[in-house]
């Protein structure tokens, strides 16, 4: 079901309709409804996979709450030997309650999104946002393993958490203790929510459909052909176009679900922090696709972080290499493991396992020479506090960055590499370029694209203004709200109009990139 289509809005507003005016106690049965009739509607087969994967981690969750309950209970009946037998065998049954869930609903993702990779077999369709409930379900399963919280005693309500459709087609990933209990809690009609929820489905929709589908046709054309000897200055347009829209694709989508969300009154996790903004690599994956990223730190980097085997990797290094080795070698491993998983999670090609690779190889020398950069900045009377450090930083994590852009956009990694040689030692001379045939056939005349050109710039510069704010730690929305009824009024107006204004222009909905995955 399209957000942008009226089949859409008429099930939002049927949905918020029964939410708001049914009784109170049957909100969450609304939500659950609601839900199924959202993915029933991309295919009845789809619901299958989505059970599955609910009702595995459902009975596993719970069979490990029973059996913490059952040992907490024990421990004052036996003594301290026997109590010690009696855990061992509990850690064992869970273990084999793991690695049965994993087996199963990791299992189903694999082979689902890489078995037509493998050839000779007919193509099966991918179950609409299988990897973002996936992650959701191994999440919660893995906090009540950890004993976070208590396991859901009502399957139904479960399932109402894992099938939140806004969520569905690309996240956030949510954890249960946020979202699934703001779900099962009861929210009288807020008109506050109300007005809250509709600015970030039009602040959303003025990234997606006035900057993302602007350019996404735009960046195919530079990008996709085979020129013999594309100058490096238009590779480079190529990949920052890329990376306009593939922000504006991804972070336009969240802020639509977040405004869904919010009009029922609910909040759901963050995905984005001004990511272009980050000061390093490290800190940019912070900010981008934040809810993977903490799924990825607590899920997978910290159990193989802590492992006995980085244990011990850790104490040769202290011993033969340092404190900041043995604190850094076992971080830098886990995470070229977590990069390398997020590479092939993104698809089984070989430029996102480069592109996977090409981002923890950076994080991790860029940690294991930080020492060095200090002394450096320290013999240079480099200010590393001052402004200008901090500008410069920004513009370095841009750089580099948008190098891993390459890797990821461009399919043939032969040609990802010699694009990206162009772009340092083949650049072009940048005024020569809007005379070549080859200009004219990516893009057209200028005089053709230019009131595209215009709208998208119109896009991002809203887009920068409002990231500047918020990386000033005002709150935007709040900010508007204490304005004049006129400019209250302009903030809702100004992107319908863009939004509706941008459907001339454009191809139609692309769809949404991260849906794919």
């Amino acid at each position: 079901m399209n957000f942008l289509s009226y089949t859409f809005l008429f099930f939002l507003l049927a949905s918020l309709l029964a939410y708001y005016v049914f009784p109170k106690k049957f909100q969450w049965t609304i939500l659950l409804i609601a839900n199924t009739v959202f993915y029933a509607f991309s295919g009845i087969g789809n619901l299958v996979f989505i059970v599955t994967s609910a009702a595995v981690t459902f009975i596993s969750a719970k069979k490990i709450f029973l059996l913490t309950q059952d040992l907490k209970s024990k421990k004052a009946e036996l003594d301290k030997e026997n109590f010690k037998k009696e855990k061992l065998v509990v850690q064992n049954k869970k273990r084999v309650i793991l690695c049965l869930m994993l087996f199963i609903n990791v299992g189903i993702l694999v082979y689902l999104k890489y078995i037509n990779f493998l050839g000779h077999f007919h193509k099966i369709f991918m179950p609409l946002g299988i990897s973002y409930y996936t992650f959701q379900t191994i999440a919660y399963f893995m906090d009540v393993y950890n004993s976070k919280y208590d396991a859901e005693s009502n399957f139904l309500k479960y399932f109402m958490f894992v099938s939140f459709f806004p969520q569905l087609i690309f996240g956030p990933i949510n954890r249960y203790d946020k979202l699934g209990k703001q779900m099962k809690e009861v929210h009288s009609f807020d008109f506050e929510n109300i007005k809250h929820g509709v600015m970030l489905i039009l602040y959303g929709g003025l990234k997606k459909y006035l900057i993302a589908d602007m350019l996404v046709g735009r960046i195919s054309s530079v990008l996709d052909p085979n020129f013999d000897n594309l100058p490096g200055c238009l590779a480079l347009l190529g990949v920052l176009m890329y990376a306009i829209y593939q922000y504006a694709d991804f972070s336009g989508g969240v802020h639509i679900v977040l405004g869904v969300a919010k009009l029922f009154g609910l909040d759901m996790a963050p995905n984005f922090k001004q990511p272009y903004f980050s000061t390093s690599l490290a800190n940019f994956w912070q900010r981008w696709h934040i809810s993977l990223g903490t799924w990825m730190r607590d899920y997978v980097f910290y159990p193989l972080a802590f492992t006995k085997k980085m244990q011990n990797i850790s104490k040769w290094c202290n011993s033969k290499l340092g404190k900041h080795f043995a604190k850094s070698i076992p971080a830098c491993i886990s995470n070229i493991i977590v990069f390398i998983i997020v590479g092939v999670w993104h698809g089984p090609e070989l430029h996102f396992l480069i592109w996977g690779l090409y981002n923890a190889l950076v994080i991790a020398f860029s940690e294991l020479l930080e020492p060095v950069f200090k002394k450096i900045n320290k013999l240079l009377h480099i200010n590393e506090n001052c402004r200008a450090m901090h500008i410069f930083r920004i513009v370095r994590t841009f750089i580099i960055v948008n190098i891993g852009w390459y890797f990821d956009r461009i399919v043939d990694v032969p040609k990802s590499f010699k694009y990206l040689k162009n772009t340092f030692f083949n650049f072009g001379k940048v005024t020569e370029i809007f005379t070549r045939d080859y200009f004219v056939e990516i893009f057209g005349h200028i005089t053709d694209i230019q009131s595209q050109i215009i709208l998208v710039f119109i896009g991002c510069a809203i887009t920068f203004v409002v990231s500047v704010l918020q990386e000033n730690k005002i709150d935007v929305y709040m900010a508007i709200q204490k304005k004049n009824i006129a400019f209250r009024w302009a903030c809702y107006y100004v992107p319908l109009i863009l939004i509706i204004l941008s459907f001339s222009f454009s191809a139609g909905d692309t769809g949404f990139m991260y849906a794919q995955y």
